[in-house]
């Protein structure tokens, strides 16, 4: 079918009969999934028809004149080549490709967003057949995808784009980190920072390097996940693609310091990686035996959440935007304090707030939220950026003062730059818990004096000291 006033057209390029049952169903199935995550996402009816012919887009007038966005479908790799899009015949489309095939040759139209959706084990489209409620989370990211690329081509196609924060490179990885790579991209995209590369990274080692070369080249910050596997391996050499950009990188850094300019690495290796070769074992061991020589550079082993917020907080850090946990007030930057407690509804916990408030000081704590990955994110984002840090220990609970003791040591490699100017546990409870961890320059103040002015006084003296 075809409706010469969509928003949206889904351009097939072969002939119908040419296609078996299970792809039109995919195709079917495919609009489905795109019209439900249109509704959920834009509060505008954005409409979606589907053209498929063996004859050129281009050559029926009417059609596609009104789209505003032109998604090609390539279900699978016998499609017409010359029936394949092109930008400089459609401007002013916002031109998306889905590759349903890895064998997908040709290159895109020039700024075309290209999203593969299939199976890596396989070589074959994506099952869509199930149920919408059974779909994998993986399944309708890349759908989420799609959407926020329409979302932005149709509902703000005339209005003045918003500026780029600037560009970060995020280095191809091996299949087991595919998942974790897109989901950085898109987190990134939607904080307005544009990601690169845009196109599909080339097989052959010299385009690949000069392909990684000269998008390096325009970045500030580059993102490296390496997995269990050295895979992918260039053709005819046997050199993975993930060793290759960290070598590429050194380069780039290089020539980009001899014109007075900077880019950053940031490498992350899963907490349990087991790598599956000896080969990439090796690796990974050299890579990280030889880091003290390696400039603007740092390997980072933590969960994947809290991994992206440590992106986010690195490019702010470059760009030097402002973070929340940072004010002015009379030209002085406030210090901020994070307050972790183990019983949040007691009045203690409310005093020792309000006392901070009072004393000009930003308090940090963690929001009721009821997703627990964002629990996490946000304790370990207070745990970076915070000044100080204050425990409230008002129920007697020696697992969890230790799990966050522990938090305290470990947060340099969450990302921590700084050292904190004071660190108190504010012991609430009858019996003074056993501390095993060493942590210097923690103070422990105990119940005797009730008054929390009182309590406290040392530890705001000591944030003020060690400001000076």
């Amino acid at each position: 079918m075809s409706n010469e006033n969509s928003d949206i057209l889904i351009y097939v390029p072969f002939k119908k009969e040419n296609l078996n049952e299970n792809e039109i169903n995919w195709l079917n199935a495919f609009q489905s999934i795109l019209e439900i995550g249109l509704n959920q996402i834009s509060k505008q009816k954005i409409s979606i028809s589907n053209f498929i012919s063996n004859e050129s887009l281009i050559g029926k007038k009417g059609i596609a004149e009104n789209a505003k966005v032109i998604i090609q479908l390539l279900l699978n790799n016998n499609y017409d080549q010359s029936n394949l899009l092109s930008a400089d015949k459609l401007k002013n489309r916002k031109i998306i490709q889905i590759n349903c095939h890895p064998e997908i040759k040709e290159e895109p139209p020039k700024d075309c967003t290209i999203i593969n959706l299939f199976n890596e084990s396989t070589n074959k489209a994506i099952d869509l057949s199930k149920h919408i409620d059974e779909l994998k989370n993986e399944i309708w990211l890349k759908f989420l995808d799609i959407v926020f690329e329409i979302k932005k081509a149709v509902l703000v196609a005339e209005k003045e784009t918003t500026k780029s924060k600037g560009k970060i490179f995020i280095a191809e990885s091996s299949t087991d980190q595919n998942f974790n790579r897109e989901t950085i991209i898109r987190e990134l995209e939607h904080l307005g920072f544009e990601v690169l590369p845009k196109a599909s990274f080339p097989k052959d080692m010299i385009p690949f390097s000069e392909f990684v070369h000269g998008n390096l080249k325009q970045s500030f910050l580059s993102v490296h996940l390496i997995g269990k596997y050295y895979a992918p391996l260039l053709n005819n050499i046997d050199i993975s693609s993930i060793e290759l950009q960290n070598d590429l990188f050194h380069e780039v850094a290089a020539e980009l310091k001899a014109e007075n300019k900077i880019i950053k690495r940031l490498v992350w290796i899963p907490t349990d990686i087991k790598p599956k070769s000896e080969k990439q074992k090796l690796y990974i061991e050299s890579f990280k035996r030889n880091i003290e020589l390696l400039e603007n550079t740092e390997i980072i082993q933590t969960p994947i959440e809290v991994f992206k917020t440590i992106i986010r907080n690195k490019a702010e850090e470059i760009l030097d935007i402002k973070t929340q946990t940072k004010t002015k007030s009379e030209g002085i930057k406030n210090k901020s304090v994070y307050v972790i407690s183990n019983e949040v509804n007691n009045k203690t916990f409310s005093d020792i707030k309000q006392e901070l408030v009072k004393q000009k000081l930003i308090v940090l704590e963690a929001t009721q939220k009821t997703n627990k990955i964002d629990l996490i994110q946000e304790h370990y984002y207070n745990l970076i950026n915070c000044d100080a840090l204050l425990i409230d220990y008002s129920v007697e609970n020696l697992q969890w003062l230790n799990s966050k003791l522990s938090d305290i040591l470990k947060s340099p490699g969450f990302g921590r730059k700084k050292s904190f100017l004071a660190k108190l546990i504010l012991i609430n409870t009858g019996k003074s818990p056993v501390i095993n961890l060493q942590i210097k320059d923690l103070d422990l103040i105990s119940y005797a004096e009730k008054d929390i002015s009182k309590r406290l006084n040392s530890f705001i003296e000591k944030i003020n000291k060690n400001d000076t």
